[in-house]
């Protein structure tokens, strides 16, 4: 997005109730705040759903939003709070008769990223978290100690532990 006044300026016009601000707003944070829900649910369908409830609670509770600057932060923030409600919600039975194995999923390595969604999803969920918020990259290891309430070093911990315990998973397909 635009330098960090920029920012603060478009949120302000969201605020404002600038439909075009916030289409920029959303625009701008979409494809970074899907990444962090599917590395907190460790579930593409479910991070897609955390995702649209973040942005709809960004945009009802904008007002209280206290510093313009800190938008994304405070995104996270939401999206954090939201996954670690809806993975606490009893989970849907899939649709009956859907088989999700198709030759063109089997192709492009759809072995491996179902592997990877199994091997996020059997994180405990502190290490998820950190792990989601280590990969965007946006905050510092304060930071995102401070969104997960622990301190920056035991953060930097959790990240190391999750890396190893997904490395362990996938070393089958790291190896060819």
């Amino acid at each position: 997005m635009e330098p960090e006044e920029d920012l603060a300026s478009i949120v302000a016009a969201a605020r404002a109730g600038s439909e075009d601000a916030w289409r920029r707003l959303v625009e701008a944070h979409q494809k970074t705040l899907i990444r962090l829900a599917w590395g907190l649910t460790g579930d593409r369908h479910l991070a897609a759903d955390v995702a649209q409830e973040t942005f709809v609670e960004a945009f009802v509770r904008i007002r209280q939003l206290r510093d313009d600057r800190a938008f994304g932060s405070w995104l996270w923030t939401i999206a954090v709070r939201t996954a670690r409600r809806r993975r606490r919600e009893p989970a849907l039975p899939a649709p009956e008769g859907v088989d999700e194995r198709t030759p063109e999923k089997e192709l492009a390595g759809e072995e491996l990223r179902r592997a990877a969604d199994r091997a996020l999803a059997s994180l405990a969920p502190l290490y998820r978290e950190a792990l989601a918020l280590a990969m965007d990259g946006k905050l510092s290891s304060a930071e995102a100690g401070k969104l997960l309430g622990c301190s920056a070093e035991a953060f930097r911990v959790r990240v190391h532990k999750a890396r190893r315990e997904v490395r362990r998973q996938l070393a089958g397909f790291l190896k060819e």
